[in-house]
C-alpha cells in the first residue's frame, strides 16, 4: 500500500506534486488502493480563512466524467461548485478546517468491486499551531527498545531527523509532558504509557505516528496486549491534537487500535504476568473465572473486585480527554481506530481502517465531527465487546460523516454474528449495562451494507459477563437522524438486525437480562424512513419499545428553479450528460441530493412518472427542450434568489480585501499547475472571506 504524506504548513501560494499515486506495497482483505494525503493550515483573517485548491489526477480510470465530490459533501457543497479543468482536473474552495475526500468518481461506483481498489487523496485542513521555543528535539539515535519522555519536560519530533529504529520503538510518557511534531516529522515509533496513570500529558503537531514494524511478544508497558495502541495512555488530561497516526507495517492481522485512551478493558500492566487479550475469549460459562487484573480508571477489577485507586482518573470532560484534529488510517486487518475512554471528547477527526472505527464503549464519551473512511472489516460505530462491568451511560455521538463502508465485503464470511457489520452496531457480551446513549445526524453518502446490526449474546467470541454468566441490557439508545444518501447495496451475509440474549441464566434478570430496550431510530433511507419489516428481529420478546420513525435531513439541498415539460441533454441545453441512463430515486428531493453534493453538476432532469434523475452539466435553461415527460430543475445562484423546490440557506461566501476594508471577486483563473504522469497536483491560494445571504454557488459564483 503506497501512502503518501505531504505537510503544508501556511502560505498564500502553494504548489505540491505528490508522485506514486498508482504504486502498492501490498493490500489485506481484498482492500486495494493507495492514499495519498496532505496536511493544509487553514489562513487567519478577518471572518476565517479560506483555501483554493487545484487537483489533477494522473489515475487511470478517474475523471469528471461521472461527477466530482469532496466529501463529506454535505459540509463542503455550501462553497460552491467546482470549476472543471478539463476531465481529470478541477478547482473548489475549502472555506472550514476539517477532513475531506477528493473523488474523480461516480456515487454508483462505490457500489462495486473496483470501489475497494480507489487512489484516494485526503486533504486534511488544520488550524494554525504553534511550537514552543523550548522544545527539546528527540533524538533518532536511541539503541534501546523504548525511552521515557518527561515528566515536566517539553519535547518535539524534528521534521530533518530520521526518527526509523529498524525495529518497533516506544515512547513512555510521564506527567506534565507536552511532545510535538514538526510537520514533516515521520515517527516510526508508538507512545503508550500503561504501566501507570499519568496526567497532563500533551501530543500535538502535524506529523507522522508509524506503526511500521512487529511489536516484540508479551514486554509490559511495551507490547503486551494492553499496550497495542500507537498511542495508549492511562490517566487523566490527556491531549492529543493534529497527528496522522498511520500503521504501515505489511502483516495482516497483528491486532491494535491507532488510539485507545483508558481502555476499559485493559488492566495496569504486571510485569510478572503479561495481559493476554484472549483472558477475554471464550470464558466458560455459566460462571467465568478471571484473573484479579488490576484496573487503572475502571470501577472494578478484572475479576469483578472492586477498584480504590483512582488517582489520576478522569472525573469529567474538564479533565478527560480531548481528541481533535487527528487523523487515524490503517491498512491491516484488526487494526482500530479511536477510543477516547470515559469522559472522552473525539472533535473533528478521521478514521480510515479495516476494523471498527470508532469505539464509544464508557460513559460520557462525545465524538463529533468524525469524518470516516470504512475499509471491508469492522463497523463504523461499534457499541462494544468485553468492556469490565461497570455502568456504561450517556455517551454522545453527533455529526458523523460516513462517506465510504466497505464493510460489505466480509460481512457473510463474518461468523460472530448474525447481522453481519453494518453501520452502527456491536455483538456485544459485557455484563455491563449501556444507557442512554445518543446518536444524532450520522450520515452515510455511498452504498451501505445495512444501518444497525445489534445483537446481544453471552456467547459473544469476545466478552466480559458477570460473574453469574449475565449480560448487561442495552437500555433507552436513541439514533436521531441516521441518513443514507443511497438505497443499502445489495448483497448476503447482512442484515438490519436487532437481538438480546434469548436464552439467559435464571440468574440473569431486569437489566442483565441482555434486553435492547427503548431503543429509538429516526431514519431516512434515500427519503424513506425504516419500518420493523426492515429488520430481522429473532427473539423479539427480547427487543422491546422499538420506535421507528422519519428523519428530516438538517442540511438542504439549495435552492432550485423548476422548468415544466423540459429536457436537458448535451445539444439541448447541456454541454454534458454525467448520467447517461436515468438512475432510479425514491423521489424528486434525491434526484437533488444527487447534483447538490456533486461539485460538477449544475442541474437535473426528473421522470416524475418513473422515478429517474439525470445530472446533467453547463445547463442553459433557455436552451431546453420541450418534451412533458419530464421536468428540468437548475441549481440557482444568489442573483436568481429562492425559487420552486427550495430556499435560499445563506450560505454564500465573498473575498474580503483586508488593506481596504473593501468586497472584491475571488482571483480567478491564474494558473496553480498541470498534473504530471503518475501523479496528482494540489495547488492552494490563501484568502479571507465572510459569510454573506446568497444561493448554492457561493464561493465560485
Amino acid at each position: 500500500m503506497r501512502t503518501v504524506g505531504i505537510f503544508l504548513y501556511s502560505s498564500i501560494l502553494l504548489l505540491i506534486f505528490i508522485s506514486g499515486v498508482n504504486a502498492r506495497l501490498g493490500h489485506t482483505s481484498d482492500q486495494k488502493g493507495s492514499v495519498t494525503w496532505a496536511d493544509l493550515t487553514l489562513p487567519e483573517g478577518e471572518g476565517g480563512g479560506v483555501l483554493l485548491v487545484e487537483v489533477t489526477t494522473a489515475v487511470s480510470g478517474q475523471s469528471t466524467d461521472k461527477g466530482f465530490f469532496v466529501r463529506p459533501s454535505r459540509r463542503t457543497r455550501q462553497w460552491g461548485r467546482a470549476e472543471l479543468n478539463g476531465k481529470k482536473s478541477a478547482t473548489f474552495y475549502l472555506a472550514e478546517t476539517g477532513q475531506y475526500s477528493v473523488e474523480f468518481a461516480s456515487p454508483e461506483f462505490w457500489r462495486t468491486e473496483a470501489a475497494l481498489s480507489f487512489d484516494s487523496l485526503m486533504l486534511f485542513v488544520n488550524p494554525k499551531l504553534s511550537i514552543p521555543s523550548n522544545a527539546k528535539i528527540i533524538g533518532d539515535d536511541s539503541t534501546a527498545v523504548s525511552e521515557d519522555l518527561g515528566p515536566n519536560e517539553v519535547y518535539v519530533f524534528a521534521a530533518d531527523y530520521q526518527y526509523d529504529w529498524g525495529a518497533d520503538h516506544v515512547f513512555k510518557v510521564h506527567d506534565n509532558t507536552q511532545i510535538y511534531f514538526e510537520p514533516g516529522a515521520h515517527v516510526k515509533a508508538r507512545i503508550v504509557q500503561t504501566e501507570k496513570k499519568v496526567d497532563n500529558v500533551l501530543i500535538s503537531g502535524y506529523g507522522v505516528l508509524d506503526t511500521h514494524y512487529d511489536l516484540e511478544p508479551d514486554l509490559v508497558g511495551i507490547s503486551d496486549d494492553n499496550t497495542h495502541q500507537s498511542i495508549g495512555i492511562y490517566g487523566k488530561n490527556i491531549r492529543v491534537h493534529g497527528v496522522t497516526i498511520i500503521n504501515t507495517n505489511p502483516k495482516c492481522d497483528v491486532w491494535g487500535y491507532c488510539l485507545n485512551i483508558n481502555a476499559n478493558w485493559s488492566p495496569i500492566g504486571d510485569l510478572a504476568d503479561p495481559f493476554g487479550a484472549d483472558e477475554l475469549q471464550n470464558q466458560a460459562l455459566p460462571a467465568p473465572s478471571y484473573k484479579p487484573r488490576k484496573a487503572h480508571c475502571q470501577e472494578k477489577n478484572m475479576d469483578d473486585s472492586p477498584n480504590t485507586d483512582f488517582q489520576n482518573c478522569p472525573t469529567s470532560h474538564d479533565d478527560g480527554q480531548k481528541v481533535t484534529f487527528v487523523k487515524c488510517m490503517t491498512w491491516q486487518m484488526g487494526q482500530d481506530g479511536i477510543n477516547a475512554g470515559r469522559h472522552g471528547i473525539v472533535d473533528n477527526s478521521f478514521v480510515r481502517v479495516i476494523d471498527d472505527a470508532i469505539k464509544p464503549w464508557d460513559s460520557n464519551g462525545l465524538y463529533t465531527n468524525v469524518t470516516i473512511w470504512q475499509q471491508t472489516l469492522g463497523w463504523p460505530i461499534n457499541f462494544g465487546w468485553w468492556n469490565w462491568n461497570q455502568p456504561d451511560e450517556n455517551t454522545r455521538l453527533e455529526d458523523i460523516y460516513v462517506i465510504h463502508n466497505h464493510n460489505w465485503k466480509s460481512s457473510a464470511d463474518w461468523p460472530e454474528t448474525q447481522s453481519g457489520q453494518c453501520t452502527i452496531g456491536a455483538i456485544y457480551g459485557s455484563g455491563a449495562v449501556k444507557k442512554g446513549y445518543q446518536l444524532k445526524n450520522i450520515f452515510v453518502e455511498t452504498a451501505a451494507s445495512c444501518a444497525l446490526g445489534l445483537e446481544i449474546s453471552k456467547t459473544a467470541y469476545s466478552r466480559h459477563p458477570t460473574s453469574e454468566g449475565c449480560v448487561g441490557s442495552m437500555v433507552d439508545f436513541e439514533i436521531d437522524g441516521i441518513f443514507f444518501d443511497e438505497n443499502f447495496k445489495s448483497g448476503t451475509g447482512y442484515a438490519n438486525f436487532i437481538s438480546g440474549e434469548a436464552n439467559p441464566y435464571p440468574a440473569c434478570t431486569g437489566e442483565l437480562s441482555g434486553k435492547v430496550e427503548n431503543l429509538k431510530i429516526a431514519s431516512n433511507v434515500a427519503g424513506k424512513a425504516l419500518t420493523e419489516s426492515d429488520f430481522v428481529l429473532p427473539a423479539g420478546s427480547t427487543v422491546t419499545g422499538l420506535e421507528l420513525t422519519r428523519a428530516k435531513d438538517p442540511h438542504t439541498v439549495g435552492s432550485w428553479k423548476k422548468f415544466d415539460g423540459k429536457n436537458a441533454y448535451v445539444g439541448s441545453g447541456a454541454t454534458f450528460d454525467i448520467d447517461d441512463a436515468g438512475v432510479a430515486v425514491t423521489a424528486l428531493e434525491q434526484c437533488k441530493e444527487r447534483c447538490h453534493s456533486d461539485l460538477s453538476c449544475d442541474c437535473v432532469v426528473y421522470d416524475s412518472q418513473n422515478k429517474l434523475c439525470w445530472k446533467r452539466r453547463g445547463c442553459v435553461a433557455t436552451s431546453f427542450d420541450d418534451d412533458a415527460s419530464y421536468d428540468a430543475y437548475v441549481q440557482q445562484d444568489e442573483e436568481d434568489g429562492a425559487s420552486e423546490g427550495g430556499e435560499d440557506d445563506g450560505s454564500g461566501v465573498v473575498v474580503v480585501d483586508d488593506s481596504e476594508g473593501g468586497e472584491k471577486p475571488i482571483p480567478w483563473g491564474m494558473p496553480l499547475g498541470v498534473g504530471i504522469g503518475g501523479s496528482v497536483l494540489i495547488g492552494a491560494v490563501a484568502a479571507f472571506w465572510k459569510r454573506r445571504a446568497s444561493g448554492r454557488q457561493g464561493l465560485l459564483g
